[in-house]
């Protein structure tokens, strides 16, 4: 019995290895067939280099000819700022400004709009008493022609569409402004004991004392009268202040030499 069953066992055995062998090399032959088993080392992946957007950014060009042209004296020229300008600007700052009209210069070369001035701010302050508005002192006194830095000599003749002496711009002068309202307390006083006269003449009993009203308010407005320029001269005047794109007009006050 022993030996039938270690028979059985042992064909068993064999059978089970001959069928392991023939599946194993069914699998082997169908991986050889789709990948190369025989390389020792992958395939190389997929290079990828990133790609950056480059914007470039344009470059003003200029055609500087290394020569000196002349502006003839007299000529005239539209600027735009090109930020603000007030009476709290700081002396000698300097504030930039952008031709509106071309000109040409005595050789026939054509100063384009568009080119950049500049100026400095002389003097500059605020408000004060006396009803004095607030001032700023511009001398505009370069020119970038062709990108070449040239120092000019102009006057300032008009700001914001007002003409401009010795090249201050003023703010608003208030004196005869605040006088008048310095002398709102009496008029109102005045024009109430008046009214209250006219109201009291008609009746016989109280129209002798609608003389009082009429005296107080007087005496009230003549007070104010006189109080009136006093107050008026320690009052502030307007503020000034002219935003980024004003515009300005400039004279040149003689032959001017620049470069470009």
């Amino acid at each position: 019995m022993k030996k039938i069953i270690s028979t059985f066992l042992l064909l068993n055995f064999i059978v089970l290895q001959a069928f392991s062998a023939e599946f194993d090399t069914s699998i082997d032959a169908d991986i050889r067939k789709n990948y190369d088993v025989e390389s020792s080392s992958l395939p190389p992946l997929p290079k990828t280099v990133p790609t950056a957007t480059v914007t470039e950014i344009p470059k003003t060009s200029y055609n500087a000819t290394g020569k000196t042209y002349v502006i003839k004296h007299g000529t005239k020229v539209i600027l735009s700022s090109k930020s603000t300008i007030s009476d709290w600007s700081a002396r000698g700052s300097k504030v930039s400004f952008v031709a509106q009209n071309g000109f040409t210069t005595k050789e026939g070369a054509i100063v384009p709009s568009g080119t950049l001035f500049k100026g400095t701010i002389v003097n500059s302050h605020p408000p004060q008493i006396t009803g004095n508005g607030g001032l700023v002192e511009l001398k505009i006194d370069e020119i970038y022609y062709n990108g070449v830095l040239s120092n000019i000599e102009t006057k300032l003749g008009i700001a914001n569409s007002k003409k401009v002496f010795f090249s201050d711009i003023k703010g608003e002068r208030r004196y005869w402004k605040n006088f008048s309202k310095a002398m709102t307390p009496g008029k109102k006083t005045f024009d109430a004991t008046r009214t209250c006269a006219s109201v009291m003449a008609p009746i016989p009993v109280v129209n002798i004392l609608s003389i009082i009203p009429l005296l107080g308010g007087s005496v009230v407005y003549v007070v104010n009268l006189v109080a009136a320029p006093v107050v008026a001269i320690f009052t502030k005047g307007g503020h000034l202040s002219l935003p980024a794109g004003t515009q300005f007009q400039i004279k040149f006050t003689n032959d001017t030499e620049i470069r470009g």
